[in-house]
């Protein structure tokens, strides 16, 4: 089987494949999906296929649905589930977590800087949101950098949203590495990590390339699941709806309004959901506890999915 992983991504990788095999196994973000949900690598996969007159089976990180599979008439989709499967299961020895004491309002990690995560912690920061204590930015980058990001995403005459992005100390914020001390590896992470969930009211989670325009779900939100906690994702439109539909977790919609889920342009999506939790941050840590348990039959019930190994089955279906 033919494997394409992240570095193949941007480049030309089918230019001397005289003969395609009859499966392909394509791992990790494939850097997105357009307005259109169409993404670079397949487009690439599909006209081979095409000029090869066959058909082959590509195996994703993907649920995709009716408009990629018509988009690429010369691919046959599978969900790659035994990779996902490996990936989702790191978490299913941690079922002892500590208990849930809110003392801060929002905690975020940041690793890789992707667009939308360098966009995620300017505006957590200009929100007063980013507390070092339970917050990371492995990366640095400057204002001119997000004000390119905004106009790669608003008209260049179009300033509205730069006012909830740069503040007058965010050069020294983007200048400066908030570094905590994880690594890719989930199943020591959790151990790491979950003082700063269980403390935090929300967490909010920072899903890879938020500003790509299709679904895709990492093992980033297992971190609340798993330690019973709330969640919230930057990541693409429709995403939660998704995680609901395909993976069959339940949202927190007594508390949360999940508007933001459903626009399309990253920039307006990823403001309204800072102004969506904003109302949250004036309240006191026993109102959060309040709230908290107003969610717990579906933190209850997200936990058990996950552990009862509910959710694989869901996805085994797209295998």
């Amino acid at each position: 089987m033919l494997v394409f992983t992240a570095k193949d991504y941007d480049s030309d990788v089918l230019k001397d494949v005289s003969q395609l095999p009859s499966e392909f196994c394509v791992v990790d973000h494939l850097n997105g999906f357009d307005t259109d949900k169409k993404n670079k690598l397949l487009s690439q996969l599909d006209a081979s296929a095409r000029l090869h007159q066959c058909n082959p089976t590509v195996r994703v990180s993907y649920v995709v649905d009716d408009q990629i599979t018509k988009n690429y008439p010369n691919l046959k989709f599978k969900f790659c589930f035994d990779n996902e499967q490996r990936i989702f299961s790191q978490f299913s020895n941690y079922k002892m977590h500590p208990d849930i004491n809110f003392e801060n309002f929002v905690c975020s990690f940041n690793k890789a800087g992707h667009v939308s995560r360098k966009l995620l912690v300017s505006i957590m920061q200009k929100f007063g949101y980013f507390d070092p204590a339970y917050c990371s930015k492995h990366f640095l980058y400057s204002t001119d950098t997000v004000l390119g990001h905004i106009q790669d995403y608003a008209d260049e005459k179009d300033c509205i949203y730069n006012k909830f992005f740069i503040s007058d100390n965010s050069e020294e914020f983007f200048q400066t590495l908030f570094v905590s001390d994880y690594e890719y590896q989930h199943s020591l992470n959790i151990k790491y990590l979950e003082n700063k969930i269980t403390k935090s009211f929300i967490h909010l989670v920072s899903e890879t390339m938020a500003t790509s325009q299709y679904p895709y779900i990492t093992d980033k939100f297992f971190y609340s699941i798993v330690t019973r906690g709330l969640f919230l994702a930057y990541a693409q439109p429709g995403w939660h709806l998704h995680l609901e539909n395909i993976f069959g977790f339940q949202k927190y919609s007594k508390i949360f309004n999940y508007r933001f889920d459903s626009i399309e342009h990253p920039l307006e999506r990823l403001v309204e959901l800072m102004c969506s939790i904003s109302k949250f941050s004036i309240l006191s840590p026993a109102d959060w506890h309040d709230l908290y348990q107003i969610e717990s039959d579906t933190i209850e019930y997200n936990y058990d999915h996950y552990f009862s190994g509910q959710y694989l089955k869901n996805l085994s279906k797209y295998n």
